[in-house]
């Protein structure tokens, strides 16, 4: 399988992961063959791209690490705001990834515009949790981690749609209103006793910055606690390599070296590296450009160094292996 924008997608092409509604539900199922007319709608309601199968593809596996099933049902606890429901998935999503021999992210989001709040809080529990795991913290801690991370947007409800989605730049009110987030996230959930402490204080505290200037109580260092670090870079991340309404998607490369120059000022240097250590930015099934001007297919990862990964290339078929062809690199995604 490999990952295409939807305008490179043809007709009758077979699809390899399922697509999701803004529900969690099903929107096409995976093996579906691609109409022009599902590809048109798609890209109405935001899809960027889709992963397939094709012949060039053949036994190119990109393993989704949570199960369908978990992820409805987290979709559908944050939809229907019942808060004892999300910490049980929280929970699940610690479960599911403790089970996995390899918890690495290789993948492409490909959520629409309408799911993307949804999709986000799942995909910012997930990264969390690898870097928790990555960082050797304990089953408990993982699962405060995980609910922090799953209901670190949970202010955004009361959030007007038209700020949110808001395609220019927003005015200094409607920054404040955004940045309230934080806030209201923490009073929906600072009466639940079911909720520890650590957990409400890191939803509270997941937009402060290493060097003070974050909000909402400029906090700095070490008076930020770990978990709202973790939040705060694995947040960041999913933004940047997700599409919105008013940007495209940044390149997963792109993302990581943002994170990397914005430690010690934004973020937690021992948490960026981590993410790196965990997050591919080519991921498997990406189509991405060499140095040497060549478009080639990304199609098994390097664990010692995501930078260099194996790769096809798209006109050859030849296989290369970056790590021992030294003189090539990956310049770009092709999107």
């Amino acid at each position: 399988m490999r990952y295409l924008p939807i305008h490179q997608i043809n007709e009758e092409s077979i699809l390899a992961i399922p697509v999701y509604n803004d529900s969690g539900s099903i929107l096409l199922n995976a093996n579906t063959i691609l109409k022009r007319a599902y590809l048109s709608k798609l890209s109405l309601l935001g899809y960027a791209g889709l992963y397939i199968y094709d012949d060039i593809s053949e036994g190119i596996f990109v393993k989704e690490l949570l199960s369908e099933q978990l992820k409805r049902s987290t979709v559908k606890a944050l939809k229907n705001f019942n808060l004892d429901a999300c910490r049980l998935m929280a929970h699940s999503i610690v479960d599911e990834l403790l089970s996995q021999s390899d918890v690495s992210v290789d993948m492409v989001n490909i959520a629409a515009f309408d799911n993307y709040t949804y999709s986000h809080c799942i995909n910012v529990a997930v990264l969390s949790v690898i870097v928790g795991i990555g960082m050797g913290l304990n089953y408990n801690q993982l699962k405060h981690l995980s609910e922090a991370a799953l209901l670190h947007d949970i202010g955004k409800v009361n959030i007007s749609l038209d700020i949110l989605n808001k395609k220019e730049k927003l005015t200094d009110d409607e920054m404040v209103v955004i940045r309230s987030h934080v806030e209201e996230g923490y009073n929906i959930i600072k009466n639940n006793f079911m909720i520890s402490g650590i957990v409400k204080n890191a939803v509270l505290s997941h937009h402060e910055n290493e060097d003070g200037t974050g909000y909402p109580r400029q906090l700095k260092g070490e008076q930020i606690h770990l978990y709202a670090k973790i939040i705060h870079v694995c947040d960041v991340y999913d933004a940047l390599v997700s599409n919105r309404v008013y940007r495209k998607a940044m390149n997963p490369a792109d993302a990581l070296e943002y994170l990397m120059s914005n430690c010690w000022i934004m973020f937690d240097v021992f948490c960026v590296k981590k993410i790196m250590e965990y997050v591919s930015p080519y991921p498997t099934g990406i189509t991405v450009q060499l140095s040497n001007g060549q478009k080639a297919l990304v199609v098994q990862q390097n664990r010692i160094h995501h930078m260099r990964p194996k790769v096809v290339v798209t006109e050859t078929e030849q296989e290369i292996d970056l790590m021992k062809v030294l003189n090539l690199t990956i310049v770009k995604i092709i999107t």
